[in-house]
């Protein structure tokens, strides 16, 4: 199927889905922030079955392209939001199939959340993060959203996370703790393809990979300004701050599979759906 192709399918869970718009062959669920803050909610409240969401940016495109784990944790997962404006863009360059309606990113979804579990008594867990940053988020979200509902923080030796006893130790912590919906700040593709591994094993109706989310919220990081990241420019504003860290992933990976997405999006308009043979 063609980039910006909408298509119907069935998740893992067997449910039927919303319609979702392929970006690079991965699909996006059509919402915005509202929608996706309710869509998260009503499964959370649902506590029939695990589901999980991917926040998806520019890099996961490209990290999709390489890693057929990753990709697969995309296609099965329950919601997935445009995280960057790219990502918006680019559904936009080959609107022929419908766009998407705007940027979810995962760090403000983290704050709809935390408002959302003052509102509903939903039960929040954070998992991971920089050490010390799922606490500092913690504290930062009940002070913004009085009542949030934060049953616990765990950030996982990185030196140790593969072995099996560590694996048993945060599904243990998790389960112990029953939140409503668990924030994985992992980094990708390593939240999504473990979150799609253990979401069954974890027992929590909703699980979401939100990336550095934690250390934003927390102060570690700074947020770009509201006038930057309208603009779409959230990432050069980051790249000031790390520029030896990001270097690697904006220019190198990044901006040459914008460009590369672009052109293809440009030359389908151009040209028309390809004609069967």
């Amino acid at each position: 199927m063609s980039d910006g192709e909408m298509t119907r399918f069935v998740s893992a869970a067997g449910e039927l889905a919303e319609q979702r718009v392929r970006v690079a062959g991965i699909g996006f669920d059509a919402v915005t922030m509202e929608q996706a803050t309710a869509r998260i909610v009503e499964m959370a409240r649902a506590r029939d079955k695990a589901r999980y969401v991917c926040t998806g940016n520019l890099d996961h495109l490209y990290l999709a392209g390489k890693d057929e784990g990753f990709r697969q944790a995309y296609a099965n997962a329950d919601l997935v939001v445009a995280d960057g404006a790219p990502i918006v863009w680019l559904s936009r360059m080959a609107r022929s199939f419908g766009v998407l309606p705007e940027r979810v990113a995962g760090s403000d979804l983290f704050w709809e959340l935390a408002k959302a579990s003052s509102q509903h008594k939903l039960r929040l867990f954070f998992l991971g993060g920089a050490p010390g940053s799922a606490v500092r988020a913690a504290i930062a979200a009940e002070q913004r959203h009085p009542g949030t509902f934060i049953v616990g923080t765990y950030c996982p030796p990185f030196e140790t996370f593969d072995t099996e006893e560590e694996q048993w130790r945060m599904t243990g912590i998790v389960r112990a703790a029953r939140p409503d919906i668990l924030l994985v700040g992992l980094g990708a593709p390593k939240q999504e393809k473990w979150i799609a591994k253990m979401k069954d094993q974890l027992g929590v109706p909703v699980s979401i990979g939100v990336g550095g989310s934690f250390e934003m919220a927390a102060g570690i990081k700074k947020r770009a300004p509201v006038a930057v990241q309208k603009m779409g420019l959230e990432w050069l504003y980051r790249f000031a701050q790390e520029p030896r860290r990001l270097f690697q992933r904006y220019f190198v990976q990044d901006l040459p599979t914008f460009a590369s997405l672009a052109a293809g999006a440009a030359r389908a308009r151009l040209l028309g759906p390809a004609q069967p043979a």
